[in-house]
């Protein structure tokens, strides 16, 4: 493991704050040194210095680095009452455009496409995330078994392709699914907002919040705020609220909320 020095921890964290806006606290010490110990591992460096030195200096390390310090663990239907609302309350007959913000490696994303294609939705969904690595492992579509440990048999045999042999142990999403999920890079506090017709119906940024302060908090709300059509909805994660963070929002469910 390496050692990591109040100084270091305090640049390291001073680093990822300013490049995502995640907080992290000194409870994080050992999820920053355990990730740090493996970058250090594939490129070779012994010091803490060494690394930090590198990763300045070396723009693919830097974007590297901010990879594994950001990326979480997700999986397919997690906190799936939100999927649930849309699919009975929301109008079959609109196409629905829809973005998936932090998106990890697509398991959202997913998640919300094979529920609203067996319920005969049109839509589209934007996948967004900081980390290039999470971005490709969402294009590509294939999991782990245990990621689709909660979903219904019913649609894991329709949408998901079964591994064989050294993949048997994996699932795919099927093409046909994979063509309504798009994947894009953006940083939800310094990426401008979507406008005009680029604008979303249904905006989904769960469990996300809770590694900001106030202020980067703030200032993300008001980011997707604005990149959601009037009459839009607005999901959370079940341990997040929005409230008293955007006046124009109105809650409608737990972490669920309607743009007036």
């Amino acid at each position: 493991m390496a050692q990591v020095s109040k100084v270091q921890y305090k640049k390291l964290s001073a680093i990822v704050y300013r490049e995502s806006g995640i907080v992290l606290n000194d409870k994080k010490y050992e999820l920053l040194t355990a990730r740090l110990a493996k970058r250090m591992r594939v490129t070779k460096v012994s010091s803490v210095s060494d690394y930090i030195r590198l990763m300045k200096n070396n723009e693919e390390e830097f974007i590297n680095f901010i990879d594994a310090i950001t990326t979480n663990h997700t999986f397919f239907f997690r906190e799936n009452s939100h999927c649930e609302f849309i699919v009975k309350k929301l109008d079959k007959s609109k196409h629905l455009k829809i973005w998936s913000a932090a998106s990890s490696s697509g398991e959202e994303a997913y998640s919300i496409a094979v529920q609203l294609a067996a319920n005969s939705f049109s839509f589209d969904i934007y996948a967004s995330d900081l980390s290039s690595t999470m971005l490709k492992l969402g294009t590509r579509a294939v999991y782990p078994k245990e990621r689709v440990r909660s979903v219904p048999l019913s649609i894991l045999h329709t949408y998901f392709q079964k591994g064989k042999g050294v993949h048997k142990n994996f699932v795919k999403v099927r093409p046909e699914i994979r063509k309504h999920v798009s994947f894009g890079k953006h940083n939800l506090l310094f990426d401008s907002p979507f406008t005009g017709s680029d604008k979303f119906d249904i905006i989904f940024c769960r469990n996300v919040m809770i590694y900001f302060d106030n202020s980067t908090r703030q200032s993300v709300v008001n980011n997707l705020y604005q990149s959601l059509k009037p009459g839009g909805y607005f999901f959370v994660g079940m341990s997040e609220s929005l409230q008293g963070q955007q006046q124009g929002l109105i809650s409608m469910l737990p972490s669920g909320y309607k743009k007036k």
